[in-house]
């Protein structure tokens, strides 16, 4: 049972695509849209998709075209979460609002009347 060898043959490495980013990063908005995956995972998950994709910049393994469509992808998923998380606030407020109102409307049926 010897150790792997240091010297590893380009076609056996483990290597991220530029294109296996773009699929996850528009799966990933994909299940958002979908409210299939947890935004905030969600975002999780593509800060660490552009760690990795400045890694494959930094390594010179990117194409223009590559780095255009992720790019994209990027794009579309952050707004896809800005817009989600947008939703989510709305529904916030509007809940917090409610519980005011009604509060609001139990303390005044509670008063005295002065006269």
């Amino acid at each position: 049972m010897g150790k792997k060898s240091a010297s590893v043959d380009a076609s056996d490495s483990n290597e991220t695509t530029e294109q296996a980013l773009t699929a996850l990063t528009i799966q990933i908005k994909e299940f958002v849209q979908n409210r299939s995956l947890d935004s905030r995972f969600a975002a999780k998950l593509v800060r660490r998709l552009k760690k990795e994709a400045d890694a494959i910049l930094e390594g010179s393994n990117a194409t223009k075209t590559g780095q255009k469509e992720l790019k994209n992808a990027f794009d579309a998923v952050d707004a896809v979460l800005r817009e989600h998380d947008a939703a989510l606030l709305v529904t916030a407020n509007a809940a917090l609002r409610q519980t005011d109102n009604a509060a609001s409307s139990k303390k005044s049926q509670q008063r005295p009347k002065e006269g």
